[in-house]
């Protein structure tokens, strides 16, 4: 996992709130991998773009921008986003 995405996430995260947490950097990693990037985001995540387009008053989009990590490195975290929220499901800790 790309070390600057790893530090923001442990900074931003939110123990008392984990699935908001996870939603929050996921929509904010689809909205940069999708505007941002030549990256598509996967089916399965099943992310649907805004047609008025990123959500740049989000402070995590913000964060993913001026990082400038690669895209792989973006998509790579998304992915465990994903797993992480499919975990809190299972836990009932969704909303």
């Amino acid at each position: 996992m790309n070390k600057d995405l790893k530090t923001e996430w442990q900074l931003n995260y939110d123990k008392g709130d984990a699935w908001g947490s996870c939603m929050g950097w996921l929509f904010a990693v689809c909205d940069y991998l999708t505007f941002e990037t030549d990256e598509c985001v996967p089916d399965h995540w099943q992310f649907r773009p805004s047609p008025f387009g990123a959500n740049e008053d989000d402070d995590t989009y913000q964060t993913l921008k001026e990082l400038d990590v690669p895209s792989e490195d973006v998509l790579h975290f998304g992915s465990l986003l994903v797993r992480f929220s499919e975990l809190l499901k299972r836990k009932g800790l969704n909303y």
